[in-house]
């Protein structure tokens, strides 16, 4: 049986607060209500029962919902830095492999 999507119904949230306070587990939760435990503990927080952040953040723009997900992108700017210095240092070890080189090769070639 395929997961629950979407807004929580009246009776899933009664259901959900019986169970959390009888001191039942969110994974044992999230089974008996077929909703995810990430659903489950951001219900939780939204409901003042326990202490964390709700993820992914949501930002209301003009009445409309917009995710945005908090990544660090340092990790990234710093891989693409590292294939681009490789690839520049390549060019400097070896002139056949820059592009530009060649170019200018070929020209000279050519019109020689």
């Amino acid at each position: 049986m395929p997961r629950r999507v979407g807004r929580y119904t009246k009776q899933e949230t009664t259901e959900l607060l019986k169970m959390f306070e009888e001191g039942y587990s969110i994974y044992k939760i999230c089974r008996n209500i077929n909703r995810s435990q990430k659903s489950i503990r951001n219900n939780l927080i939204r409901l003042g029962k326990i202490k964390g952040e709700i993820t992914p953040k949501r930002y209301v723009v003009e009445g409309k919902d917009v995710i945005i997900e908090d990544e660090n992108h340092l990790f990234e700017y710093f891989k693409y830095f590292s294939i681009l210095s490789i690839i520049i240092f390549a060019m400097i070890v070896n002139p056949l492999l820059n592009p530009i080189e060649i170019l200018m090769n070929y020209i000279y070639l050519v019109y020689n």
